[in-house]
């Protein structure tokens, strides 16, 4: 869901380790400049949306990405990104392991 330059994300699967667990609501902001370290929003052009950790931002202004986990994506496989891929930085974690029941 995007609204007003944010955006709500469950975030399903665990490679985000204990920084974002799955099942978590994530909520995040579009943002001109991204720093090493930020939690990103990324619709990957290989691999769909994807959550994951600026690793390095490099001199011609991609974006090298990482999970938190050992089993998550290398960044050499995710290759440097162009900004546009960027859909926002993490702003909060609103719930962790949440279940709906009917």
């Amino acid at each position: 869901m995007d609204l007003l330059g944010f955006s709500l994300v469950l975030v399903n699967g665990k490679r985000m380790g204990r920084v974002l667990p799955h099942r978590s609501i994530a909520l995040f902001r579009r943002k001109r400049k991204v720093s090493k370290g930020d939690i990103v929003l990324v619709k990957h052009p290989e691999f769909g949306t994807l959550v994951k950790t600026c690793a390095a931002v490099t001199i011609n202004g991609r974006y090298s990405l990482r999970g938190a986990t050992p089993d998550a994506e290398s960044e050499l496989r995710l290759g440097a990104i162009e900004g546009r891929y960027i859909k926002g930085t993490l702003v909060a974690k609103l719930f962790k392991g949440w279940t709906l029941k009917s």
